[in-house]
C-alpha cells in the first residue's frame, strides 16, 4: 500500500468496497450557521444502542465543515437518499466556500429535530438525530486525512408511507448508493437470500 499514491488507493477502495450507502448529513456550527453534505463512508454497526458511523475526508489538511461543526456541537442529522434526491444531494458535495448554504443550493426544506438543534431534510422520507459517542482521527495532526464520527441515534423519522409496521418498504424508499469514481446505484434490482438454517456444515455446503 506504501507504494500507491492517495488517489491510487482511493480508486481502489471506492471501487472495491461497493456499493455504499449514502449519509446526507446536516449540522450546525456553533454559532447557528448551517451545513448540509453527503458521505458515502457511512453505515450502521449498532441496533443496541444504535449507533451510526460516517468518514468525512479532509481537503489539503483542513477538515470538511460537517466535521468542524460536529467537533464544536457533538449533534449531527443523517438523511437518507433517495433516487428523486440524489442529483441535489450531489450537488451539496461541491467544495463550497463556508458561508455557502447547501441547504439554499439544493433547493430542500429544513424540519426542526426534536433532540438536537440540526435540522433534517424534509423531503428526505427518513432521518435519524444523532449524538456523538466518539471521534477517531485516521490521520496524524501534521498530516489529516479522514477521521470517524460513530454517533448514537436518538431518534428516527420515518414518512409512513415507505413503512409497513416497523419494516421500511425498499421499493417506497428507493435509496441509492455509491460505487467508485462518478458511478452511483439504484437499489431496485433486488434478490432473496436467506441465512443457513443448519449449523452442520455438510447440509451448508451441499446446499450451495
Amino acid at each position: 500500500m506504501n507504494t500507491l499514491t492517495r488517489r491510487e488507493v482511493t480508486r481502489l477502495i471506492n471501487g472495491l468496497v461497493a456499493p455504499r450507502p449514502i449519509a446526507w448529513v446536516s449540522t450546525l456550527s456553533a454559532d447557528g450557521r448551517r451545513n448540509l453534505a453527503p458521505f458515502s463512508f457511512f453505515n450502521a454497526f449498532s441496533t443496541a444502542p444504535p449507533t451510526l458511523a460516517f468518514g468525512p475526508g479532509s481537503r489539503d489538511g483542513i477538515g470538511k465543515d460537517s466535521l468542524r461543526n460536529i467537533r464544536e456541537t457533538g449533534e449531527f442529522v443523517v438523511n437518507v437518499v433517495t433516487e428523486e434526491l440524489a442529483t441535489r444531494a450531489n450537488a451539496t458535495s461541491a467544495e463550497f466556500p463556508p458561508l455557502v448554504d447547501e441547504w439554499e443550493v439544493a433547493a430542500v426544506t429544513a424540519l426542526a429535530s426534536e433532540d438536537v438543534r440540526p435540522p433534517r431534510v424534509a423531503q428526505s422520507p427518513a432521518s435519524f438525530e444523532c449524538r456523538v459517542v466518539t471521534i477517531v482521527d485516521l490521520g496524524t495532526p501534521e498530516q489529516p486525512t479522514n477521521s470517524i464520527v460513530v454517533g448514537r441515534v436518538t431518534r428516527i423519522h420515518v414518512a409512513d408511507n415507505v413503512l409497513d409496521g416497523y419494516e421500511p418498504d425498499p421499493s417506497a424508499l428507493g435509496l441509492v448508493g455509491r460505487m467508485g469514481g462518478d458511478l452511483w446505484c439504484r437499489s431496485s434490482d433486488r434478490f432473496e437470500l436467506s441465512r443457513p438454517a443448519s449449523t452442520d456444515p455438510d447440509l451448508v455446503r451441499a446446499s450451495l
